[in-house]
């Protein structure tokens, strides 16, 4: 292995083990400190964990270089000479570590979405990191041992005459010790943050289960697909009634519109304490979805906000025609479902549409929709929708991580059920658990994604006591 071995074996060398260590440990604190910054400003802002990973890996990568830059730069090297020194002592083993930490964030259930006054979340990241170290070492052992990785700035430092460490200069164990000093300095003031930020989650959440009663609004998850019963809050499965419910408040920005003008919608769901939420659960891809449908069931649509800096949700809106509008916000947080619903006001000449008689096939835009299935008020009902496309099967494509989507409103009121489908449909089939608050006449917005499309069909389902 030539001179670059004998650096290691040499009287003078430290040990192979020991440089090892020291390496790994300067990659550590780099990479953690570009992962800290990157996972809080993510997580603070509310994007989802591509962009959020995407933020903390380039983070990591800058401060794992800078870290080794830094004293080459004060030795009176050059920049040009001290960015390829870099690359080539960090990249793999940086690397190694953003692959295994980012992993071990991803595979912990509920990490990448338990907000920063979380436990879960730091300890969580502080495993993670731990997990990274033990992966990163080896190969960094593996590396100096050939004269790579750090062994070519420890080469360059005693090739170009480098001081040698001092007798009190710190041990490596002394400053991994301290950076972990450091780390939960970090922590504690991004927790204090994270509480002022979010309002207090956990007390929130305690206050909602005792005061507002459990609420689901009709299997948005796991009582659809196991068939349970929805849970109770006020009227069986009756949701989307009330701009405030379950200690959440939906406070619009603008409550009237033009028609036909596109405007950017902004809402913000508010805590007991008036303060911002912007901590929600992500299903499907999304944290938020958005129903917007005029009052007499027509304009039917479907958008997904995204959270502002501010800590409000925005979308793109356009109302094609004069009416009242139904907003409805339906978003999951820490396991509970909730269902806001307020107005929106678009001035003009209105005429209500009469609502379409029940019929158990639709067709839109060449699809054929076949609908099966009777429901009773009160009992928990099997809804099959077969979808062809000219006679022909459809092979359907995963919308918002399931077979389809489906919103049905009731009549009148417009409380609202909101659905995922069932497992094991057969092909061009999207089958529904749902279980109706009450009898009467329901309208159903379906909606199916066929090679990248988004199609929406709707029908009148009357549903006996």
């Amino acid at each position: 292995m030539g001179a670059a071995h004998g650096h290691h074996t040499g009287q003078d060398a430290r040990p192979l083990n020991r440089l090892a260590f020291s390496a790994t440990a300067h990659c550590l604190t780099g990479c953690a400190i570009g992962e800290i910054l990157g996972l809080v400003i993510g997580t603070w802002l509310g994007w989802g964990n591509l962009p959020t990973i995407v933020l903390a890996v380039a983070l990591a990568f800058v401060f794992g270089y800078s870290l080794t830059m830094l004293p080459l730069l004060r030795s009176g090297l050059a920049l040009a000479t001290t960015l390829p020194l870099a690359f080539a002592s960090d990249t793999f083993s940086i690397t190694v570590m953003e692959i295994v930490d980012n992993g071990v964030m991803l595979l912990i259930p509920g990490a990448m979405h338990a907000g920063l006054a979380s436990f879960l979340f730091w300890g969580s990241l502080a495993f993670a990191l731990a997990v990274a170290f033990a992966a990163a070492f080896p190969v960094n052992r593996y590396l100096i041992a050939r004269g790579r990785g750090h062994a070519v700035v420890h080469e360059h430092h005693q090739g170009h005459g480098a001081e040698p460490p001092a007798r009190g200069e710190s041990s490596p164990i002394v400053r991994l010790a301290a950076f972990g000093a450091l780390l939960l300095v970090i922590a504690a003031a991004a927790v204090g943050l994270g509480a002022a930020l979010q309002g207090g989650s956990g007390e929130e959440t305690a206050r909602s289960k005792t005061e507002g009663g459990e609420h689901d609004a009709g299997g948005h998850g796991t009582k659809a697909q196991t068939g349970g019963e929805m849970e109770r809050h006020g009227e069986a499965g009756a949701t989307g009634l009330a701009v405030a419910d379950s200690g959440y408040q939906l406070e619009l920005s603008d409550t009237t519109l033009d028609a036909g003008d596109t405007r950017r919608l902004s809402l913000r769901v508010l805590d007991e304490e008036g303060r911002a939420v912007r901590e929600l659960d992500e299903e499907g891809g999304v944290r938020m979805h958005l129903i917007v449908v005029r009052r007499d069931l027509v304009d039917y649509q479907h958008l997904h906000p995204k959270l502002a800096a501010d800590g409000s949700w925005q979308t793109d809106l356009t109302l094609p025609r004069a009416g009242v509008y139904r907003v409805f916000t339906d978003f999951e947080r820490g396991g509970k479902k909730t269902v806001l619903a307020a107005d929106l006001f678009v001035a003009g000449q209105f005429s209500p549409a009469r609502l379409p008689a029940a019929t158990p096939h639709v067709e839109v835009e060449d699809y054929q929709i076949a609908f099966e299935g009777t429901a009773r008020a009160g009992t928990e009902a099997e809804l099959r929708f077969r979808v062809t496309w000219r006679g022909e099967t459809v092979d359907l494509e995963p919308y918002l991580g399931a077979d389809g989507h489906l919103v049905a409103l009731r009549a009148g009121d417009l409380a609202y059920l909101h659905v995922h489908p069932l497992a094991d449909a057969e092909a061009g089939e999207i089958r529904f658990a749902a279980t109706f608050p009450s009898a009467g006449t329901y309208r159903l917005f379906l909606q199916f994604n066929d090679r990248g499309r988004i199609h929406t069909a709707a029908y009148t389902l009357g549903v006996r006591r």
